[in-house]
């Protein structure tokens, strides 16, 4: 034991350990230092804005109805 060495509650497993066997994890939880990883690299990924616009928006125009014989032969 060195100086100024103390016993600790590992947070993931419960056991008392000396503080000098533990590391803090990146959230703040004080574990023995087998049960220590590193953070994942995925948590420091940041999305890529896509962008979806159109470049020439035509809004829905409003439903035209015929009525019996409007259309003609020649109209198709």
């Amino acid at each position: 034991m060195s100086g100024g060495d103390y016993r600790v509650i590992c947070d993931y497993s419960g056991f008392k350990v000396w503080r000098s066997q533990c590391r803090l994890t990146w959230d703040g939880y004080l574990v023995k230092s087998e049960f220590w990883e590193p953070r994942q690299p995925q948590d420091f990924v940041r999305g890529v804005k896509d962008d979806q616009t159109v470049p020439i928006a035509r809004p829905e125009q409003e439903d035209t109805f015929l009525s019996a014989n409007e259309v003609k032969r020649g109209d198709l």
